[in-house]
């Protein structure tokens, strides 16, 4: 999870004050040509100019996938209260940015993401044509607390997580319309107060299945931030206890299959081409 800016540096779409350009870095030529993802205008990923690392680390993953090339990161400060705070006004400014573009689909990417395996630009664009219209976001990574088979690579889900996700133009309407600590933000129970607790509960998402990418296990400012609190809380104590971010990463093809499982039922084979001359 990369935690992000102060409030102060992303306003809104339309105010006069911008988020510093110097925050966005074009992909590098050195990258090599771009290959074509038909349905998605761009790529960002957000990593912190604090962790030069993670960045290397995320330069090096989407050039194995192919992504790079047509990647632009986005660097902002730390947060320097609330990481919480400075995740959701990360991606807030990648949205605003992306809608100052006049982009309307983007792929929004943290520094952590780990693919397993190669996204294929064929198949996701076929995905993508299959969602209904409307949809804010397909995730290629996720926590499902609920999922229903919407075809057979694709889940209607309920779900954290905001790794790896492409985000349609609702949804960038959303995120510039919706500072973080919004009244009326609907958040999941349990799952926090960040932007992954707030998408869980957004109706028109989606997830490619099997996933795509997982979180990796690299450390996170947000748990750091979390371990070091002195409160009583039990998922205080478990932070302070347990490698939470290997956790995550495993965790999340766990919840993956429980919530296949508990959609089979009624979902797969509904989804199944019927043979000829059956019902």
């Amino acid at each position: 999870m990369a935690s992000g800016i102060l409030a102060w540096r992303t306003p809104r779409l339309n105010d006069p004050m911008t988020v510093p350009a110097s925050c966005f870095e074009p992909p590098p030529a050195s990258a090599g040509p771009p290959r074509a993802w038909p349905g998605i205008d761009a790529v960002y990923c957000i990593s912190l100019q604090s962790r030069p690392e993670r960045a290397a680390a995320a330069r090096a993953e989407l050039a194995r996938v192919g992504l790079l090339p047509i990647t632009t990161f986005y660097r902002p400060l730390r947060h320097p209260r609330r990481p919480v705070q400075g995740i959701w006004e990360s991606h807030q400014a990648v949205a605003r940015h992306a809608l100052g573009r006049g982009l309307r689909r983007v792929l929004i990417l943290e520094d952590d993401v780990s693919f397993r395996r190669a996204p294929d630009p064929g198949r996701l664009a076929r995905q993508l044509v299959r969602l209904p219209p409307g949809w804010r976001i397909l995730f290629l990574g996720h926590w499902p607390f609920r999922a229903r088979f919407l075809t057979r690579d694709l889940l209607r889900v309920e779900s954290a997580c905001a790794h790896a996700y492409i985000a349609n133009e609702p949804l960038l309407q959303w995120l510039d319309a919706t500072p973080f600590g919004t009244p009326g933000a609907e958040l999941r129970k349990g799952a926090g107060k960040g932007i992954d607790s707030a998408y869980s509960m957004l109706p028109g998402c989606y997830a490619v299945f099997p996933m795509l990418a997982v979180q990796g296990d690299s450390p996170s400012d947000h748990f750091a931030h979390l371990r070091a609190k002195d409160g009583g809380k039990l998922h205080h104590r478990l932070m302070r206890l347990l490698p939470v971010e290997r956790f995550y990463g495993a965790g999340m093809r766990g919840a993956e299959a429980l919530a296949v499982l508990r959609a089979l039922p009624g979902g797969l084979l509904n989804c199944w081409p019927r043979r000829r001359g059956r019902n």
